[in-house]
């Protein structure tokens, strides 16, 4: 097992690409808490992962937009196993397309508050424990419109994915030294309820290896960063988009 006694918390875990990472983990041995707004989900996953596997995940009800929540998953987490050895900083959300001089500015702090924010606050309350223990694996979910500049969706979402990744850089630079490493993930279109109004064959035209991504797809890029097989890697942007964005 790769992540045998590990221990994780997983952001936006309820369903779609963080459940998938929550299982794959827990099949790795990992414990996991998995933090949602969707709390009955959460805790049914939660519940169907620990039958499953054996290993014990538990479900905390998170809005990670605010710091404060964010706080308390990583509080409950300590308090239940210890410490924390993983952060995947998961949760996003996406708007339909409009022209940028439409975007209002609730519809800016709504998206960068969830996707960059999130991510930013999940980071921070992380770092401490992981200081304290001199080790850790933080891996945030960007995207391949992050590097493009868009794909479907509104310029909120590209715009906070590249803050994310920014952020990953950042933070890398600063905590290296105890042995945390921070890293993204940068999916192209991947089959899940967020995507599932985009037809599929359509999609796929754009995508060399002809198909669109799959939740295991990330999920398996996920485990490689939360390894000892990535301990040499850090500040790095992992793309999982089948080659529709090169760089």
């Amino acid at each position: 097992m790769r992540l045998k006694e590990k221990v994780a918390i997983v952001t936006g875990a309820a369903n779609g690409i963080g459940a998938e990472i929550s299982r794959t983990f827990a099949r790795e041995g990992c414990h996991v808490v998995l933090a949602d707004l969707a709390a009955e989900q959460a805790a049914a996953l939660a519940a169907e992962i620990t039958h499953s596997t054996g290993i014990k995940a538990i479900s905390a009800c998170c809005n990670v937009a605010e710091k404060g929540d964010l706080q308390c998953v990583v509080d409950a987490c300590v308090a239940e196993f210890g410490t924390v050895d993983i952060l995947v900083n998961n949760a996003g959300i996406t708007l339909p397309a409009c022209p940028v001089e439409d975007i209002s500015p609730e519809r800016w702090l709504q998206v960068l508050g969830i996707d960059l924010m999130g991510a930013i606050y999940g980071t921070q309350c992380v770092i401490p424990v992981m200081k304290a223990h001199r080790s850790g694996k933080i891996i945030n979910m960007a995207s391949v419109a992050g590097q493009v500049g868009g794909v479907f969706t509104e310029a909120t979402y590209p715009v906070s994915k590249a803050g994310v990744i920014c952020w990953a850089k950042a933070v890398a630079k600063q905590v290296g030294e105890y042995n945390i490493t921070c890293n993204c993930i940068a999916p192209g279109t991947i089959l899940t309820a967020m995507t599932e109004t985009l037809g599929s064959a359509e999609a796929s035209l754009n995508v060399p290896l002809h198909r669109l991504g799959d939740v295991k797809d990330v999920a398996a890029a996920a485990l490689f960063l939360a390894s000892s097989d990535s301990d040499f890697i850090t500040g790095a942007t992992i793309d999982v988009n089948g080659g529709m964005g090169m760089r």
